[in-house]
């Protein structure tokens, strides 16, 4: 009754600032388990964003709440002066101490993730220990907001030696260690995550004439930095970047630099697009080079094969190639079949391919707003939701009556060690449905084979 109150309250009063540049959302949810209990801050929240729009200018604010008060506020603001685009985001975080956050994992697999439950500003992170299954096995850091999209950091690491403080200096959920040999493996892994209570990111780009110039300075607690890039094209609309990025106020320099990255695209023979990428680093350890990856990519290379085309990618390093082929079969428009694979080469020199290793299938098929996707791992190595090795996922979208949106979804997760029918051992639940085209409200279900139901989640989203 009280959250009813509530959406019809803000809803009146929103009723009367729709013709000024007022607008903004919130968003919340009440998530439980069973035994009953309210889940932790990433799964109960409470976000109110809010924006105001003048002219070119829009200023807005993002509060996030969780069941243990205020987790982070964010102010920002963006818009153009000329020639140049503006966006600048102050990001505060109220964090309980000032000692970096220690977790650990242990399971054979090429990932360890680790999640910080909301976006926090990092500053550094440093792998403290680690174990993988070879001396040979080399591995680097990543962090990602969504969990998707990964932004790697500098530099590549070999065998059970710890990393030292990686600097970071961007916002993020999760940090990762992700094995980069073919078919090795992370055993277990120990890791210090530093966070900042403050962050300023200031955003400036300059357009002209089709090329894109653009700078970043972040202002930390923790780790300060500046990045200069450039974004353009050549020839036939062929791709062109670069970005430099620098370190402000180590105790060692007061701008050092951390690391370049560019892309050239060119066109080879019959294939209309080629991309070439070079990464540079400051290193970390003294075993460490400049240099770190040189690689040339390509998507829908066909090798003559029927309905299947690969997207290849070849990459040398200071000491090794490595050669990466996924195929991917072509059945139409409504379906997809990919198939994971790692290939072995042969010592530097000449171009031998030593090992083909099949790892994982996905199959995916749609039809009149419902979709069916299927995921399965062959190996021990790679899983689902960190513990299953195969998902099946039935989706349904559509419209509804009231101009918002319907969407339905149930996945099944199987586990080899489940001891129930066709090793079943998870299924989850997923509705979301727009009321109107401003309140969608959202229902997630996760259900154990054996031990009933295990989360439920009530949420909404209103816009205005």
């Amino acid at each position: 009754m009280i959250l009813v109150v509530a959406l019809v309250s803000l809803v009146t009063c929103m009723g009367g600032l729709g013709a000024t540049g007022l607008h903004g959302a919130w968003e919340g949810a009440l998530a439980v388990s069973f035994p009953f209990a309210i889940q932790t801050d990433s799964d109960t929240y409470s976000k109110l964003k809010l924006a105001y729009t003048v002219s070119d200018w829009t200023f807005d604010s993002l509060s996030t709440f969780g069941i243990s008060g205020l987790l982070s506020q964010q102010f920002g603001a963006s818009g153009s002066l000329g020639l140049f685009v503006l966006n600048s985001q102050f990001l505060f975080s109220p964090i309980v101490g000032s000692a970096p956050i220690s977790d650990s994992k242990s399971a054979d697999a090429t990932e360890h993730r680790y999640d910080l439950g909301i976006p926090y500003f990092v500053d550094w992170v440093s792998v403290t220990s680690i174990t993988m299954d070879s001396s040979l096995t080399e591995w680097k850091i990543g962090t990602s907001l969504d969990g998707t999209t990964w932004d790697w950091l500098s530099g590549v690491f070999t065998g059970n030696v710890a990393s030292g403080q990686v600097p970071v200096g961007r916002i993020a959920r999760y940090v990762a260690i992700h094995v980069v040999t073919a078919g090795g493996y992370v055993d277990q892994s120990s890791v210090q995550i530093s966070l900042s209570a403050q962050s300023w990111i200031t955003n400036v780009r300059l357009v002209s004439a089709g090329v894109t110039l653009y700078g970043t300075l972040t202002i930390a607690t923790g780790t300060s930095g500046l990045s200069l890039g450039i974004i353009g094209s050549h020839g036939d609309n062929l791709p062109v970047t670069g970005v430099l990025s620098f370190i402000i106020a180590k105790p060692s320099c007061s701008l050092c630099f951390d690391g370049f990255q560019g892309t050239f695209g060119f066109s080879l023979g019959c294939l209309d697009l080629v991309t070439a990428t070079l990464k540079m680093r400051n290193p970390q350890t003294a075993s460490q080079s400049a240099f770190e990856e040189l690689s040339f990519s390509t998507t829908g290379l066909d090798l003559g094969f029927s309905d299947i085309t690969f997207d290849a990618k070849l990459a040398f390093e200071l000491a090794e190639k490595t050669v990466t082929l996924t195929p991917v079969l072509n059945l139409g428009t409504d379906t997809c079949f990919t198939v994971y694979a790692s290939l072995g080469s042969g010592p530097a020199g000449a171009l031998e391919i030593t090992s083909l290793s099949i790892y994982g299938i996905r199959i995916s098929h749609a039809w009149d707003g419902v979709g069916f996707e299927s995921l399965s791992y062959l190996d021990d190595l790679h899983h689902v939701k960190d513990t299953y090795w195969e998902r099946f996922t039935i989706k349904s979208v559509g419209d509804t009556c009231c101009a918002g949106r319907f969407e339905f979804s149930v996945s099944a997760y199987f586990d080899k060690t489940s001891l129930s029918l066709f090793d079943l051992a998870e299924t989850e639940a997923l509705l979301s449905f727009g009321l109107t085209d401003a309140l969608t409200v959202r229902l997630k279900a996760v259900i154990a084979s054996q031990g009933g139901p295990e989360e439920l989640v009530f949420g909404w989203l209103f816009s205005w």
